[in-house]
């Protein structure tokens, strides 16, 4: 059992994972899906660890459909599919 100093029982200090989740009310649906387009569009522009950052933060952002299995494999096979679309 963790104590109050978040020690694990190997006596490691436990940091819980950030939580960070970008919330949007369903109004505002329509410029995350128009962003989210922007940011395909230029995909093959951005850095290599801008895109790291992306893919990441795209795993931690809410949705309705919260529990999407494989979703890192998802996102990248997502992302795949429409290299430089727009350009």
């Amino acid at each position: 059992m963790a104590t109050a100093k978040n020690e694990n029982q190997t006596g490691k200090i436990f940091k819980p994972p950030e939580q960070k989740a970008f919330k949007y009310p369903s109004e505002d649906e329509t410029f995350v899906r128009r962003l989210g387009s922007a940011v395909l569009a230029n995909w093959s522009a951005l850095p290599e660890e801008l895109r790291a950052k992306i893919m990441a933060d795209a795993g931690q952002v809410w949705d309705r459909e919260y529990n999407v299995p494989q979703l890192a494999q998802k996102l990248d096979a997502f992302v795949k599919r429409y290299p430089g679309r727009g350009r």
